[in-house]
């Protein structure tokens, strides 16, 4: 177990690229001691605000600042080539999601991490609140019976401004779009609580921003234990709501809204209080347990074939959307 501080850096300086740093500057077992963007500009804006070493090159930041962890916080479609070099470089790495924008870039985004004997982690800060956690253990542990239905919706609302001001958002090549940015919360929570998802059958439109991706996406999906769900997703509607997570079984029924349980109610009348996870919750928590992953010599909570289960459903998606046919998952091996 590594006695000394973790020196800790960030690459992608705008953006959530402050929130892992902020997360970062709060605890005591790492130090924050360096960042790199592509942005000459804004890495030394960011290194003067954080009083840090900057950079525009992740590897020579990595071997330069003797990086033993590194967030990577920059465009969705950037991912592989930076974290291949900073596996190279031997430093860890937690990687916000996507991990890649492709199956093939999230394989052999994996397979360096794995060849190169780095830790990788994939950042899902939602799972850490009450509500999501309540609902994994009373789907798990039997109390709403079998599932019947499980839905996610995340119902969002993004100006033109989200999309011409940062030239990455709304392109093929970077973004993904909608089920990529943004629905990719509500997948990875309705498959963590509900279960395995079987088969999809799904329509996805750029039905109001001007941009080479798709702003909305609707989805009916197959659980592997018989029930049925629902995805819907959006950044084209007015006003925005609240990402929610509905699970309902023969014996109960479980409701959240962000960080707001609306109903847990069983024919039992049992009682649960959602407890978040308990290194935090958000981006902190998630950032606490990477740290005390490497200091411990442990898997993190998100490790690659949880990180990548949600992009293997949205693959199928966009395959069912583009088939118009019900297509089974394929998940990859690495679980």
């Amino acid at each position: 177990m590594a006695t000394s501080k973790l020196r800790y850096g960030i690459v992608g300086c705008a953006g959530i690229g402050e929130n892992h740093a902020d997360a970062v500057e709060d605890l005591e077992d790492a130090t924050l001691v360096a960042c790199a963007d592509i942005d000459e500009g804004v890495a030394r804006s960011f290194g003067e605000a954080y009083d840090v070493a900057w950079y525009t090159d992740p590897a020579e930041m990595a071997t330069d600042a003797d990086l033993d962890i590194v967030s990577v916080c920059t465009p969705n479609g950037t991912h592989l080539e930076i974290v291949d070099a900073l596996a190279e470089a031997g430093v860890d790495v937690l990687c916000e999601k996507p991990l890649e924008i492709t199956r093939e870039r999230v394989d052999e985004l994996i397979d360096v991490c794995e060849r190169e004997g780095i830790t990788l982690g994939g950042i899902f800060q939602r799972r850490l609140y009450g509500g999501p956690q309540l609902a994994r253990e009373v789907v798990a542990d039997g109390r709403l019976g079998d599932l019947v239905f499980g839905n996610t919706e995340i119902k969002w609302h993004r100006d033109p401004s989200y999309y011409e001001d940062v030239g990455w958002h709304g392109t093929t090549d970077l973004d993904g779009g909608v089920l990529l940015t943004q629905a990719l919360h509500g997948v990875d929570l309705l498959q963590w609580t509900a279960g395995k998802i079987e088969r999809i059958a799904a329509e996805v439109d750029t039905v109001h921003h001007d941009v080479e991706v798709p702003d909305t996406a609707v989805a009916s999906v197959e659980f592997a234990n018989g029930g049925y769900g629902q995805i819907t997703a959006t950044t084209a509607m007015y006003p925005e709501e609240r990402i929610s997570l509905h699970l309902h079984g023969t014996e109960g029924s479980i409701k959240w809204h962000e960080d707001e349980l609306e109903l847990f109610e069983t024919k039992d009348g049992a009682e649960a209080t959602p407890e978040p996870f308990h290194m935090g919750t958000g981006i902190p928590g998630q950032v606490r347990d990477f740290v005390a992953a490497i200091r411990d010599d442990r898997e993190p909570m998100i490790p690659p074939g949880e990180a990548r289960r949600a992009l293997d459903i949205t693959f199928a998606l966009e395959k069912a959307a583009k088939t118009d046919q019900w297509v089974d998952v394929e998940y990859g091996a690495r679980e």
